[in-house]
Formats: C-alpha cells, sequence, structure tokens
C-alpha cells in the first residue's frame, strides 16, 4: 500500500510578478542575496521556457553549488556547450529549489540567448542528448519578455509519497518515505482538511537551517490523501539483451 499526499498552492502576488521583470538572479548564489542584481544583455534577446524532469536522488538540490552537482549545474553545462554562451549569461532561473534528493516531474525554468531559434525541435533533442539519463527537458518553447519561471508561477503542486508495509520495497526507496506502521486513510483525509486555507507556517520551518522566511503565512488550495495499490510481482532483467520484454517492445 501507498499512500500520496499532493499540496497545491496558490499564485504569488503581482508585486512580486512585476518585479521579475527588470531584475534577476545570474549569480548561482542565493537568490534572496541578489534580488537587487539587474540582467545586462546586449539586445535583442530571447527567452526560452523549459519544463524539466529528473531524479533528484544523486543530486544536492536544485540550486547551483560549487562543490556538490545539482540539477541546476548539469543542465547549465549542457546549455553552455549548446548555445556557447556561459552560465552567468544564460542566467538559467527555476520555478523551485528542491532538497537533495528530491524528484520533479515539472520544474519550469528560464534562460536567456542573445539569439533566436527558429527550429527548436533539434535544440531541443541536442539538450536532451547532453544530458545524463536522470534529467530530461520535456518541454523546449519561446516566452514572452514579462515571463518568469519563479515569479509567474500561478501554482505549485507538491506530492509526497510513503509506502505503508513492515517491509520497504527496495524499488521504492528513493521515492517514498516508509511507514511500517498501518495508516488510517480516512483519518489523515480528516487531518488534511485542517491545512487548507490560509494559515501562518512558521511551526513548520526547519530551526536547525535558522530558516528565515519572509512571510510565513501561505494558503493551500488542496491536501490529497491518495491510497494506492503497489503491484506486488515485478520482473526485472535489466543485464539480459533479450528477453521477452524487449520482444514486446520490439513489436510495439
Amino acid at each position: 500500500m501507498c499512500f500520496s499526499a499532493a499540496l497545491a498552492l496558490p499564485l504569488l502576488s503581482n508585486l512580486e510578478k512585476n518585479s521579475a521583470n527588470c531584475t534577476s538572479n545570474c549569480s548561482g548564489k542565493d537568490e534572496d542575496s541578489n534580488k537587487g542584481q539587474s540582467l545586462k544583455l546586449s539586445l535583442p534577446a530571447y527567452k526560452w521556457r523549459l519544463v524539466i524532469a529528473y531524479d533528484g536522488t544523486r543530486f544536492s538540490g536544485w540550486q547551483y553549488q560549487q562543490s556538490t552537482p545539482t540539477v541546476q549545474c548539469i543542465l547549465e553545462e549542457a546549455l553552455t556547450k549548446k548555445t556557447k554562451i556561459n552560465r552567468k549569461e544564460l542566467c538559467l532561473v527555476g520555478a523551485s529549489r528542491t532538497d537533495a534528493g528530491v524528484h520533479a516531474w515539472g520544474q519550469v525554468a528560464h534562460f536567456v540567448t542573445p539569439f533566436n531559434y527558429e527550429t527548436l525541435d533539434r535544440v531541443h533533442r541536442a539538450v536532451n542528448g547532453l544530458l545524463p539519463s536522470d534529467i530530461r527537458v520535456r518541454e523546449f518553447s519561446p516566452a514572452g519578455p514579462e515571463f518568469h519561471a519563479r515569479f509567474s508561477v500561478t501554482s505549485k503542486i507538491y506530492c509526497y509519497q510513503v509506502h505503508n508495509s513492515t517491509i520497504m520495497d527496495p524499488f521504492l526507496r528513493h521515492y517514498a518515505y516508509h511507514s511500517e506502521y498501518k495508516l488510517d486513510a480516512d483519518v489523515m483525509r480528516d487531518a488534511a482538511k485542517h491545512f487548507v486555507g490560509k494559515h501562518d507556517f512558521s511551526a513548520f520551518a526547519n530551526t536547525s537551517r535558522n530558516d528565515r522566511v519572509p512571510n510565513p503565512v501561505k494558503t493551500i488550495l488542496r491536501f490529497d490523501v491518495i491510497e494506492k495499490l503497489i503491484d506486488e510481482w515485478k520482473l526485472c532483467l535489466p543485464t539480459m539483451s533479450t528477453h521477452p520484454g524487449s520482444t514486446i517492445q520490439t513489436m510495439g
């Protein structure tokens, strides 16, 4: 049995969205310490929107770090190779930071170039070809000058999975929290209702990291608790060059 809890968070303020049009963080440092840094590019500048999926198991989160591998760092390396533009000029910005080991299916990001691309399909394939198998750009599209991956957000969805079994499934160890005690889905749903709405979430801040959230009052639009059945029978034959699975795939 596996439980999935999904939270939906709402729109950012118009003030934050408008301020994004004239400032952006391109240094790779903490975004909050670079709010006043202006992006200076030779005109014309073209902006590109990416939707990225990644398995975050081996990464130290999204945000660029010099000492450890992150998703932003790897993606910037691929983009700099393809565009021949250094990372500061690319100014790759993500919609959200994710912590170490956290995965994403629809992380939105944008970057800029001083030149235009007439056909994006080839560029899209080339960038994915430069990325490791645990990162993929799902969508690659042009964006208007007013678009900002962080400040144009209308909502965010976070999904937390709990594998509810006496024994943890080794295939899920990177994708779910393990709870060996029987969980009551109905009780969890009743508790989730109390989170919906506008509340002060200061009590959930990580005091050990001295988190300083400018405004701890947030609004949660939905909090769904979904109970799923996990297939007990799994057959994985990754080392065999010929097996029934590959034969069926070839026929398809």
